[in-house]
């Protein structure tokens, strides 16, 4: 039986839009409100003509039509055109004509073409504009920002300004970043445009503006991603993590400030020693009965005070002045000095603060690693295939417990879905948690849910916060080192980590152990 051979569809051609070609006198335009170039003061002018440009249009005129439309500023039967892009031609050619005017000579009129579809569009006209331009002279960066700020201003459906992404030749992360930078002050984002910082540099920047020193460290981060030369931002992402830390810190400090204000609580200045001061803190006191003094028992003394840690967002509550309030010092805080060993346990205790807060800082900016490495297109590098499989065919104490554990939050948090067991007692647990997600992943993908439990079992197992102490365990060490053979900058502690655990272990090749 014959089979019936349909014919393909006819393409056909259609105009991209409607316009109106033109010849227009150059001293009767205006620039439109929505055209996104402008002059920044103290900045380059990027809509001036250079003197090649000049010469040129002098000598021919210009060759490529200029966009107008209609402004709803023109009187009836006194059309008024704005120009939506062409303003280094048009700056060109009015040059030419006052030239030409001055030596008694015709000026030439410009070629345009007139989109009266535009009238009062301004999103449309705007999108358009920035398109144009980004395709000539570069705009200044702060042109963006200001189109981003207007287009999300506009009453605009969803699909209206997923179409305005695409006519700027932006990424809907650049124009969602774009809009974030509106937010910026002025010298924050003229010192960050002097940084060099793109729009989603300006973004991240924008959101730790507050903390000082943010721009610095920025800048610093990026120009050791630059030297790195691989087109990553790890150092950004370690440097942002932290000043996000030391903001949420800051943040703390206010809220705990504002709490004892309202309590009416003495504040004092905080001592890195209260030993020449009337000051003490609580916990270096005894009340009449000799006992421990309390923030509670404390609370009716007329010396009640309190103190913020400038190294960490907590309260030290104090007697203003101790000994007229009869109160006396334990036996460790009355030694005249204070011995080695009280020196060196409160150095080690402002180590343990302070790198406690490094390792959590770098725990977010890797597990966004981790999850980048989940959401890899096609199939698996080998490295990963053989990581994964050396870790659960081996026997590493580390898969086995995180196993027997029956956690699934990072792995989902790792592929990027809801965990199946949130809010679930361990006895209620899900039987078979990702049987969706495995009968819907391709042959190709199917090592995502592998490699996301390998690195869920090494994160829960081997990267809590005392795994950068002394006693540096292997499996650490063997994370560690993988990470940053796929790509990973470890932050400047984990570095540490690798570099001594190396060490301890004396040069022993970090990898799953197998069985």
């Amino acid at each position: 039986m014959a089979t019936a051979v349909t014919d393909p569809p006819t393409a056909t051609a259609k105009p991209a839009f409607t316009g109106e070609f033109t010849w227009v006198d150059p001293y009767t335009l205006v620039v439109d409100p929505f055209n996104h170039r402008h002059h920044h003061d103290n900045e380059e002018d990027t809509t001036e003509p250079d003197a090649e440009l000049i010469a040129s249009v002098e000598e021919t005129g210009v060759q490529s039509p200029i966009l107008l439309r209609p402004q709803p500023s023109g009187a009836p039967g006194n059309e008024v055109l704005g120009i939506i892009y062409g303003q280094r031609r048009h700056k060109a050619a009015l040059i030419a004509a006052d030239k030409a005017k001055a030596e008694g000579r015709p000026y030439f009129l410009l070629p345009a073409l007139v989109r009266r579809d535009l009238t009062n569009v301004d999103d449309e006209a705007l999108a358009l504009s920035v398109l144009e331009n980004k395709q000539r002279t570069d705009p200044h960066i702060r042109d963006y920002i200001e189109a981003a700020r207007q287009l999300s201003l506009m009453d605009a459906p969803p699909a209206a300004k997923e179409r305005h992404a695409r006519i700027t030749g932006l990424t809907r992360d650049e124009m969602k970043a774009a809009e974030t930078a509106t937010k910026l002050s002025p010298e924050s984002l003229a010192d960050a445009i002097a940084a060099d910082f793109d729009l989603l540099e300006l973004a991240d920047y924008q959101e730790v503006e507050q903390v000082p020193g943010a721009r610095t460290r920025l800048r610093q981060a990026k120009r050791e991603d630059q030297s790195d030369g691989n087109g990553r931002r790890g150092h950004w992402a370690q440097a942002l993590s932290k000043l996000r830390q030391h903001k949420e810190e800051m943040a703390k400090r206010v809220a705990l400030i504002a709490d004892l204000v309202s309590a009416d609580i003495t504040m004092v200045d905080w001592h890195p020693t209260w030993r020449d001061t009337k000051l003490h803190p609580l916990e270096d006191l005894l009340d009449q009965h000799r006992k421990k003094i309390t923030p509670t028992t404390h609370a009716e003394c007329p010396g009640h005070a309190a103190s913020i840690d400038p190294s960490e967002p907590e309260v030290t509550w104090l007697c203003a002045d101790w000994a007229k309030h009869g109160h006396t010092l334990t036996k460790a805080a009355a030694r005249d000095t204070p011995t080695q060993q009280a020196e060196e346990e409160r150095a080690k205790r402002r180590e343990v603060i302070a790198n406690n807060k490094a390792w959590r800082a770098a725990r977010q900016v890797r597990h966004d690693f981790i999850t980048n490495l989940c959401d890899a297109p096609g199939d698996a590098p080998d490295a990963i295939w053989k990581f994964t499989l050396s870790t659960i065919l081996g026997t590493l104490d580390t898969y086995s417990s995180h196993i027997s554990r029956h956690r699934t939050d990072l792995m989902a948090q790792f592929l990027k879905i809801a965990d199946p067991n949130e809010g679930q007692a361990w006895y209620s647990r899900v039987d078979a948690p990702f049987g969706t997600l495995i009968s819907r992943t391709g042959k190709t993908r199917r090592w995502r849910p592998l490699f996301a439990q390998v690195a869920a079992a090494y994160e829960h197992e081997a990267m809590s916060d005392r795994a950068w102490r002394d006693d540096i365990r292997i499996n650490t060490v063997t994370w560690l080192a993988f990470l940053k053979e796929r790509g990973y900058v470890l932050s400047d502690l984990e570095g540490e980590v690798l570099v001594n655990g190396l060490k301890q272990h004396k040069g022993r090749t970090p990898r799953p152990r197998h069985s």
